[in-house]
């Protein structure tokens, strides 16, 4: 997975690439803000960021701000700052990071809240994937509409040789079809059975 690594100081930069090439990551360095933004906005492959508080010309927290308003999906940010105080834990989250790292960092935490960082992104690129799934198959199933037929007490759905079959349709793929609601036999018999009692 490409992360994004952006840092003024050129020492602490080389350190950090060895260690992410050493751990199998490949990196896009930057040396400053305004360079690792423009590498946001033209790089799709770009998930995590590792970015220093302070930066020439946009520092890493108005760094995080544009990414967060940009609404670029999935994407994780760690800052890592010398400032190691609780204050700054809670500026950096809520501008928008998700995780903060003081200087000096312990380069195990680090390896580990990398690996965080992946699997969160992972997770979130998988989700984004299955609610595309998922409303591409209601728009497939609304299209289908007039050939369907669904039973409005269980939602089973008339097949072509009138046989009715359970299903899970989506709440509001249903609500959007009172035209082809119907009741199934067995709702029908049940129903009578109930008014026969009373």
């Amino acid at each position: 997975m490409k992360i994004l690594l952006a840092d003024d100081d050129a020492i602490i930069r080389q350190v950090l690439l060895n260690l992410l090439g050493k751990w199998g990551y490949d990196a896009v360095p930057t040396s400053n803000g305004a360079e690792a933004w423009e590498m946001v906005q033209n790089d799709d492959s770009l998930r995590i960021a590792l970015l220093d508080w302070f930066m020439p010309e946009i520092n890493g927290m108005e760094l995080t701000r544009r990414i967060r308003e940009a609404n670029i999906t999935p994407f994780y940010i760690i800052l890592i700052t010398a400032r190691g105080a609780k204050e700054s834990l809670i500026d950096a989250l809520d501008a928008g990071a998700d995780d903060f790292v003081s200087k000096p960092f312990d380069r195990e935490i680090l390896q580990a809240r990398l690996k965080v960082a992946i699997r969160t992104v992972e997770l979130q690129s998988y989700l984004i994937r299955r609610i595309a799934d998922a409303e591409g198959s209601v728009g497939n199933l609304k299209q289908l509409r007039p050939f369907l037929t669904v039973c409005n007490m269980c939602q089973k759905i008339k097949d072509v040789h009138d046989d009715w079959h359970k299903t899970e349709l989506p709440e509001e793929l249903i609500a959007d079809m009172p035209d082809v609601m119907k009741i199934c036999p067995d709702c029908t018999e049940k129903m009578e059975k109930i008014k026969a009692q009373a």
